[in-house]
């Protein structure tokens, strides 16, 4: 699991919001931010090749990550 834990540390590196999770993990943050991180995650060459799904929720009036769930919680 090192290339997971590679990923995570640039995740943590970022200093956005994020979450880890078993099956993925979510990430907060403006735009910019967050499209950087993601040029820098496709950047590693820490294995030789990975699958990357990305969602933008975009709006004005979108929940935070932590709203979304926090009745679960």
């Amino acid at each position: 699991m090192a290339e997971v834990d590679a990923a995570i540390v640039l995740i943590q590196d970022s200093g956005l919001s994020y979450e880890v999770g078993p099956f993925g993990t979510s990430v907060e943050g403006p735009k910019t931010a967050v499209q950087n991180l993601i040029d820098d995650l496709l950047s590693l060459t820490t294995c030789k090749e990975f699958l990357m799904n990305v969602q933008y929720h975009v709006g004005d009036d979108r929940l935070s990550n932590a709203e979304k769930v926090s009745k679960f919680r």
